[in-house]
């Protein structure tokens, strides 16, 4: 029988099945390789992350063990959770079922703005499935709490890493629904049924399918054609982009940040002076005029206004994926 994988248990349902069926696709993208390696290197340092940092914990909390083999018994749905947290104090914490995520800043953002529920419900979906696992065991030993936490990777190297963590509650009637379309899924793909595209998985419209991330798109959409652009290939610059791109959303993550902070500070001092430390705090009004070039064009004659205005030209650099 088909064994699924709580992994990919939220993911395209068809790609389960050309994967299970060894079907040839694209070589695994070096993005997606990189992508790979860097959440098995940041693993072990965000749960001994979250082991010193458990909200609302009252004892200390230990890794006991990882990589914890489960399944569903009587079903095809094996998993891995990455990591068991035990109180030192049993009689009134519970057990923690750990999932760790690497990720990229935007993505980092959505999960932290939006739940995990809404901005990445594969990942609910595994942590429900890896919960389920344990409660439909018999005589579980222990209260038990599952939470996710990310870290955010493109964290500025100027502060320790930014995390995130959130709790997710057990639904008993969301995981039998997913056990079983599961195995629903896993006997369609024993019987050789043909497992159509879902709805709204396209490369045109979601991120999932592009050639970038996924291996079957051409097997799935064998005429889809990346937007053709008329330009210099020139991939040794692809490094240097990546960073541009990583820097400019620390700038503005860092910019919106220190805002943030001095409205804080602002409505803190007052009028000031306010001395913080070694630090003095004041506050000072600054007026600034501003030449309004719409209105200066009606009612100026062209001739006084050419005079009055100075014109530069400066070069932007706009940056689009296009795969």
């Amino acid at each position: 029988m088909t064994r699924i994988r709580i992994s990919q248990a939220g993911g395209c349902p068809r790609r389960i099945a050309l994967e299970a069926r060894g079907v040839q696709g694209l070589p695994i993208s070096p993005a997606t390789q990189r992508a790979f390696d860097e959440g098995n290197l940041h693993e072990s340092s965000i749960l001994e992350w979250l082991a010193n940092n458990v909200p609302g914990a009252k004892s200390q909390y230990t890794i006991m063990a990882t990589q914890i083999k489960v399944t569903i018994p009587g079903t095809p749905i094996v998993g891995h959770v990455d990591a068991e947290l035990w109180p030192e104090s049993r009689s009134k914490e519970p057990i923690i079922l750990a999932e760790a995520k690497c990720l990229a800043a935007r993505s980092f953002q959505e999960l932290r703005s939006k739940g995990v529920k809404e901005s990445h419900p594969q990942y609910y979906t595994q942590v429900q499935l890896y919960r389920h696992c344990y409660e439909v065991a018999a005589n579980l030993p222990h209260p038990f709490r599952s939470i996710i936490v990310a870290r955010n990777k493109e964290t500025p190297p100027t502060r320790t890493w930014d995390h995130h963590y959130e709790e997710v509650v057990y639904d008993p009637e969301f995981c039998k629904r997913e056990v079983d379309r599961l195995c629903a899924l896993a006997e369609s793909i024993d019987r050789g049924d043909e497992i159509p595209i879902p709805e709204g998985y396209s490369p045109e419209t979601d991120w999932h399918c592009k050639p970038r991330w996924c291996p079957y798109t051409y097997v799935c959409h064998p005429n889809y054609q990346r937007k053709p652009v008329e330009a210099l290939q020139r991939d040794e610059l692809y490094e240097a982009v990546e960073q541009y791109q990583a820097l400019s959303e620390q700038i503005a993550e860092l910019t919106a940040a220190r805002e943030e902070l001095k409205q804080r500070l602002l409505a803190s001092i007052g009028e000031g002076p306010v001395r913080a430390g070694i630090y003095l705090l004041t506050v000072q009004e600054r007026r600034t005029e501003r030449f309004d070039t719409k209105a200066a064009r009606k009612t100026l004659p062209p001739e006084l206004l050419a005079r009055l205005l100075t014109v530069t030209t400066s070069r932007i650099l706009r940056v689009e994926e296009v795969v």
